[in-house]
């Protein structure tokens, strides 16, 4: 098939270019998990770089920051990317989405980088303020990758059957440990 032989495909892409531009995902359950999750993670990364820009030396809160973006945002959520939608994306679309998975996964590799230096620099906070401002521009930058791009450009090859399928393994892949973790962040939002 020819990039733009198939207009009905090109009448899929808008129309759903226009419903996430709405913020709507109905018929893609997968995808509302995994844009929720990018809620609470921005809700983290918001906490952080207040706590970081105001001066606030509290080794506890970065380390309970720290864990969440590990446990949450990397081994929860990216998880699911890595090991179901990714893996899946590359059995059935094209090489645009390749690129922009390969993308989006040198970010997850980035991401554990600049999270593990964020634990290794809580006792310096000059170092921990640089560190954290980078994740959380990354973060941010990634989470927009995926919300306004990857998700528009995937929907034309994922089958409502197979957003439904895939919904089914990330609720099975999800720890106990999820619901608690999101608390870390209700928590820490209380405080700050």
């Amino acid at each position: 098939m020819d990039e733009f032989d198939d207009l009905d495909l090109l009448e899929d892409v808008e129309d759903l270019e226009a419903q996430v531009e709405a913020g709507d995902h109905e018929g893609y359950p997968a995808t509302t998990v995994l844009v929720d999750e990018h809620k609470v993670i921005k809700r983290a990364i918001d906490i952080l770089v207040n706590a970081v820009k105001s001066g606030v030396q509290d080794e506890k809160l970065y380390l309970d920051l720290a864990r969440f973006f590990s446990e949450y945002a990397d081994a929860i959520h990216h998880g699911k990317e890595e090991k179901i939608l990714f893996k899946r994306l590359k059995e059935i679309a094209p090489e645009h989405i390749h690129d922009m998975i390969e993308d989006l996964e040198n970010d997850h590799v980035e991401g554990r980088r600049l999270v593990a230096k964020i634990k290794e620099s809580i006792s310096d906070p000059e170092a921990l303020k640089n560190y954290a401002l980078a994740y959380a521009s990354m973060l941010r930058n990634h989470i927009s990758k995926e919300d306004d791009g990857l998700f528009i450009a995937m929907h034309p090859y994922l089958s409502k059957e197979k957003e439904e399928e895939m919904l089914r393994e990330f609720l099975e892949v999800d720890p106990p440990s999820k619901r608690e973790l999101e608390m870390i962040v209700e928590r820490l939002e209380r405080r700050f």
